[in-house]
């Protein structure tokens, strides 16, 4: 079976001019950086910076992970997720854990004061996605988190230099 390929939205491989407006991966850029100049202004009371949302927000999802685990669940680079940690854990918001199973492996896991800074911050993540998704229809975020997903497995495969024809 061939795999297809689906057509450039923005223009670049059909001849036509480049078109800005018509590439996705620039309205996610612009979603996401207004998202998150509004929210570092509505975490700045909590004394806590985007980077460390998302990495909270990981270890609430995924509780225990390792480094690893939450630079990709945060899609944080090793660096900043290094120095935000180190940060996090000085605060008493994040605790290291050692692995029963492997004593190199270090997990990471919320604290008590952890997920209370978990629990203020979500109320204005809430907000500003409501805001976000304010007029658009019904189902519409579940088929853009399908959407999103799908285009992260296409992109790990391809990383991967795997094939998945679907």
């Amino acid at each position: 079976m061939s795999k297809s390929r689906s057509p450039d939205p923005a223009g670049a491989d059909s001849g036509r001019p480049f078109a800005l407006e018509r590439h996705p991966f620039y309205w996610m850029t612009q979603v996401m950086s207004r998202r998150d100049e509004q929210l570092a202004v509505a975490l700045r009371a909590l004394d806590l910076r985007v980077p460390e949302w998302r990495i909270l927000g990981g270890l609430h999802a995924r509780e225990r992970s390792t480094m690893s685990e939450l630079a990709d669940v945060s899609s944080t680079d090793r660096t900043t997720l290094t120095r935000s940690v180190a940060r996090m854990v000085k605060r008493g918001w994040v605790r290291r854990i050692g692995d029963r199973r492997d004593l190199r492996v270090v997990r990471l896991a919320l604290t008590g004061p952890g997920r209370a800074v978990f629990a203020s911050a979500v109320s204005a993540v809430d907000r500003l996605s409501g805001i976000a998704a304010g007029g658009l229809p019904d189902g519409a975020l579940e088929l853009l988190c399908w959407t999103l997903a799908r285009m992260r497995d296409n992109l790990d495969r391809e990383r991967k230099g795997g094939t998945d024809d679907r």
